[in-house]
């Protein structure tokens, strides 16, 4: 099977310097109009379109599940064409769908937009790491990529900075700017990635099968494995606003303050933290270490419910549950990026990534929701609790694993075993 990318080179320092001002570049851009929406969405979906909250919550799940049938497409057009042609036309797909949320008039015309949004968010990262890979030597990867999260957290700070500034007036017409804004962000990454003719397009030699990508154990396992220790998101993103309103005295206002404090947490540690989850050995014991973390977080905010700590002292466990929860994401991102490298043959390296960025896609969007709010938030704090448990025994995969294999997986690091070669056995 032939591939029209042609294999290109890691690239020396010098070629990293000169390629990292291009793809930083983008992501800040793509993401501050990421941002310019982000925070808002919900309120437009409402407040504009007039549509229940629940049948939001419904449009929103299955828009990820069909972002999910469709990532195999996008990881074999990946894999023919390379990460960069893909993420150009993904940006336009992207700044479509963006247009699109302006003549949403009902819950079927949300479906059709969400769901294209949805596949194109699920695209994206992966696609950029995809790229970052083919362009970076093996030891710079893991710093590279916590500076791109810095630049991604960045992004959406400010697009949010600039929405809160637009929407200030209350009125549904602020709305129709951050829209466009946001589409023609998508549509100049896209010209970004599109005009890099000195930047090669990928690394693909072969277009993998889909039966081939399903049938492969170790990419499934560690995708679903990557997707119970992604519900830091779900935690983040509705289960610790909606527990702070209905089950603490501390007051809503709060809930922005403690989105900062881990807004720049993540801002100020992705990079520095690249020491423990540099190589594939450190990568797996942050696995666990994170999900430790969690675990920990989610004790905290049980904890805030508890009668007799007063308001003081429900937005401390608040405050520490959310600093254990960044702690936990910035070591479960790290570990993802180098393991998920690890785990790809890098002759197919963009169609794997893409794959395994569904656990994303199913923890943010598909399951995580409905587990937060049906079975953590319906429970209370036996809720918490048992999610800690979950977590607890998710944190001794990684332990079970090494002893089990006596080695990480394919090797990104200078403590792992030698290379195997693609297409043979891979563990972990």
């Amino acid at each position: 099977m032939s591939a029209t990318a042609a294999p290109e080179p890691h690239g020396d320092g010098h070629g990293v310097r000169r390629f990292l001002p291009l793809v930083q570049t983008a992501t800040l851009i793509e993401w501050t109009g990421t941002g310019l929406f982000l925070a808002v969405s919900t309120i437009y979906f409402v407040k504009v379109v007039h549509l229940s909250t629940s049948s939001v919550g419904t449009g929103l799940t299955t828009g990820g599940a069909v972002a999910l049938v469709a990532a195999l497409p996008v990881a074999r057009l990946a894999a023919r064409f390379g990460p960069r042609a893909v993420l150009s036309g993904v940006m336009l797909l992207r700044a479509a769908a963006t247009l699109g949320y302006l003549w949403v008039d009902g819950w079927w015309s949300f479906l059709l937009v969400i769901s294209a949004v949805a596949l194109t968010e699920q695209s994206s990262p992966p696609l950029v790491q995809a790229y970052v890979g083919a362009r970076t030597p093996e030891s710079l990867r893991a710093k590279v990529m916590a500076v791109q999260r810095t630049v991604v957290n960045v992004g959406i700070s400010l697009g949010g900075l600039i929405a809160g500034a637009a929407l200030g007036s209350g009125s549904p017409d602020a709305f129709r700017p951050l829209l466009i804004g946001g589409a023609c962000a998508y549509v100049l990454v896209a010209a970004v990635f599109a005009l890099a003719r000195g930047e090669a397009g990928g690394t693909a030699v072969e277009r993998p099968g889909v039966a081939r990508l399903l049938k492969d154990r170790p990419l499934l396992g560690f995708t679903a494995y990557n997707a119970l220790l992604s519900l830091w998101m779900p935690v983040l993103n509705v289960a610790f606003p909606l527990w702070l309103v209905t089950a603490t005295d501390v007051p809503e206002r709060h809930v922005g303050v403690l989105y900062a404090v881990n807004t720049v947490l993540c801002i100020a540690l992705q990079y520095p933290l690249n020491w423990f989850y540099r190589t594939t050995r450190r990568a797996w014991f942050s696995y666990g270490g994170s999900a430790l973390l969690l675990a920990a977080s989610a004790v905290a905010f049980a904890a805030a419910a508890t009668s007799g700590l007063g308001r003081t002292g429900a937005l401390l466990a608040l405050c520490g549950a959310v600093v254990l929860l960044s702690f936990a994401e910035l070591l479960q991102v790290g570990a993802s990026w180098t393991l998920s490298f690890a785990l790809a043959p890098e002759e197919e390296r963009s169609a794997y990534l893409v794959l395994f960025n569904t656990s994303r896609t199913v923890a943010n969007r598909v399951a995580g929701p409905v587990l937060m709010t049906g079975v953590v938030l319906a429970l209370g704090t036996a809720g918490w609790l048992v999610l800690a448990g979950a977590l607890v025994l998710a944190a001794l995969v990684p332990v079970a694993v090494l002893r089990r294999t006596g080695r990480p997986g394919p090797p990104r690091g200078d403590d792992g075993p030698r290379p195997v070669a693609a297409g043979t056995a891979r563990t972990g």
